[in-house]
């Protein structure tokens, strides 16, 4: 009987352990993991992401709808929450926010904002305070080179951000020279500085190299300059505003090259130009009949959020920067900083735009392929395996001058 005893009080101290360690594990489980980030949902920035709040909310609604993000430290899935503020296409008020992201809601993973610039501010928050930093749509070689150990990126480096179109134009060995149109801050200066190394890798004589300020409105002076030097590629790195005002007044001034290529094109750069943005080349991340990772997925978060592909042709880097974070927090299984960041910067994942991974500075390897508009919808020309369309060079545009 003493036995008997003595097992049922061993047992009922063991189940008691167990209670008392479960309700521990659950005490100290939060609630949810709250992911931090701001849009440019009004500013200069608004016309590139200005609806990606909705796009953030409809992939954190999708998510819980599952259930949430499993984490093998609390043994359960933990729904998301999302804390989101409009910066307002400004680096100061971009900085203001990602501190109080941090120090006051108290996020467990940060989203960079959008363009290089503001991340170059925002990121300065995570790392004081040690918070893992996906950063976006931002590829400055000047974001990554201060040495920062908490921040990974979607994008490869500005330098190689066309290195497809200039693949494309040496295997085609048709264009014969380029001339440069950039717009004065650092992503479009990045990517031209690497352009132009590829440009002349690739056989082209590079005839204009002009650097203008941001805010620039009267291109008369750059467009003539380029009629007389005949470049036949007039290759436009800048964001949308700029390029749409330097292409209004290309077409009223006749500059006619065998292609124009404007790094950033997409809905609101076509809209605003009409039949003007016929046979423009520029980048996308993807474009239906690419069929890396879960098409369907995202195509259903962006009908939720109700945006347009055509028009934000970076909706699917945000989405790869989803599933990069869905996966990094599973993989860690915890909210412990140091091991989470540790697990993304180890991460290795296909994405909707392909394999990713990070250099030892956080520079992921995701790149974009040239696409051309061709009746109004963008196709992607290169390389041949995810083409949609075939590349026409010159535009029919030229051939009929």
């Amino acid at each position: 009987m003493k036995k008997g005893i003595c097992s049922i009080s061993i047992t009922c101290i063991l189940l008691f352990s167990f209670f008392i360690s479960a309700s521990d594990l659950w005490a100290k489980a939060p609630e949810a993991i709250r992911v931090g980030v701001s849009v440019s949902a009004s500013g200069k920035f608004s016309t590139e992401v200005g609806p990606f709040q909705r796009l953030f909310q409809a992939w954190v609604d999708e998510v819980n709808r599952r259930g949430g993000i499993y984490l093998k430290e609390y043994d359960r899935k933990l729904p998301l929450k999302l804390i989101i503020y409009d910066d307002r296409s400004d680096a100061a008020t971009a900085r203001r926010y990602y501190e109080r992201l941090v120090t006051v809601d108290g996020v467990h993973l940060l989203f960079g904002p959008y363009s290089s610039p503001l991340t170059f501010a925002a990121s300065a928050a995570s790392e004081q305070h040690q918070v893992p930093f996906i950063a976006i749509c931002a590829n400055s070689p000047k974001v990554y080179d201060r040495g920062f150990k908490w921040i990974v990126c979607v994008i490869d480096a500005a330098s190689r951000y066309t290195y497809r179109y200039w693949e494309m134009v040496k295997a085609e060995g048709k264009a014969r020279s380029v001339g440069f149109v950039v717009e004065d801050t650092l992503h479009p200066v990045g990517v031209y500085k690497g352009s132009r190394t590829l440009a002349e890798q690739a056989g082209l004589k590079v005839l204009a190299g002009d650097i203008l300020p941001p805010d620039t409105s009267d291109f008369t002076p750059v467009i003539l300059k380029l009629k007389k030097l005949k470049p036949e590629i007039v290759y436009v790195s800048s964001n949308i505003p700029f390029a749409v005002a330097f292409m209004k007044q290309a077409r009223e001034l006749n500059l006619s090259p065998k292609e124009f290529h404007c790094i950033h094109h997409s809905g609101v750069f076509r809209q605003p130009l009409g039949d003007a943005a016929d046979y423009v080349v520029g980048q996308s991340y993807w474009e239906p009949g690419m069929q890396y990772s879960d098409p369907d997925r995202f195509l259903s978060i962006l009908g939720e959020a109700n945006i347009d592909l055509d028009d934000y042709p970076w909706s699917p880097a945000y989405m790869m920067a989803f599933e990069i974070a869905e996966a990094a927090l599973n993989q860690a299984g915890t909210l412990e900083p140091t091991a989470l960041m540790k697990t993304l910067k180890n991460l290795r994942i296909t994405t909707l735009g392909g394999l990713v991974w990070f250099a030892e500075n956080g520079v992921g390897t995701i790149n974009t392929y040239p696409s051309q508009i061709q009746k109004g919808k963008y196709q992607i020309i290169w390389p041949p395996e995810v083409a949609t369309a075939e590349h026409l060079y010159p535009t029919p545009a030229w051939d009929e001058r």
